[in-house]
């Protein structure tokens, strides 16, 4: 009828209105593409310079998981389509909190920081918070529990991989090629043996049988071209 000229023209105007929509979107896509800055890891190392940071981002990543998990519109806010990785990278976590929802860490796509990052170590830059935290963090640890035992054990291999990654940057200063062309799990092997012989040499050097300057040539290379001391390297066997 009279009308189909008047519905032809709205269509094409529909047409065009949809066509000069989508190229705004690639255009604004393509101009913001590498512009937009990454401040993730910018407010990751707030959080390793100030306690409060991290505690506000375990607070708010663990409080949006249980808001969504509980959500009485669960047909819209599926639990089982959210990604808690990618979540927990977007609140800059440095690790993933306690929680049954995170029971299966392996499989989540995310990255914490490095194991040589001790989280119970990373302070309050408010001096009283710090100081309060000290003073509970040292009642909780003399009482003995299953926390402490476990607080102890995280300082302790964060300790330990502080220092073997210490040892491959010295090694690497030195022009060698640290772990080149090997696998995964023999490096494994290589860092634990690592470790190991740190322990060894530790509980010698508390016992009297090395010298400082021994456990330093010993576990870091200091004074090149020295010969080995028959001595301690017997001890070293014999452990």
């Amino acid at each position: 009828g009279g009308g189909e000229p008047n519905d032809a023209v709205a269509d094409d105007d529909d047409k065009e209105e949809k066509g000069e929509t989508e190229e705004t979107k690639r255009t604004v896509r393509s101009a913001t593409r590498g512009t937009i800055p990454d401040v993730l890891p910018k407010v990751r190392k707030m959080a390793l310079a100030d306690r409060d940071v991290l505690e506000k981002g375990t607070k708010a990543y663990t409080s949006y998981v249980r808001a969504y998990k509980e959500h009485h519109c669960a047909f819209i806010f599926r639990f089982s389509s959210l990604d808690l990785g990618v979540l927990a990278t977007s609140f800059s976590l440095l690790r993933l909190p306690k929680m049954p929802e995170l029971r299966d860490k392996k499989k989540l796509n995310f990255a914490p920081v490095g194991p040589e990052i001790d989280i119970h170590a990373i302070k309050f830059k408010d001096k009283n918070r710090e100081k309060a935290r000290q003073k509970r963090l040292a009642v909780e640890l003399a009482a003995g529990g299953k926390n402490a035992k476990q607080i102890k054990a995280e300082r302790k291999a964060a300790e330990m991989a502080q220092r073997a990654k210490e040892r491959r940057v010295a090694e690497i200063a030195k022009g060698r090629r640290v772990h080149r062309k090997r696998g995964r799990q023999a490096k494994m092997f290589d860092e634990w043996d690592e470790l190991a012989k740190e322990e060894r040499l530790h509980k010698k050097l508390r016992m009297g049988k090395i010298t400082e300057e021994e456990y330093r040539r010993q576990m870091y290379g200091e004074k090149a071209g020295t010969k080995e001391d028959p001595e301690a390297m017997s001890d070293d066997e014999d452990a």
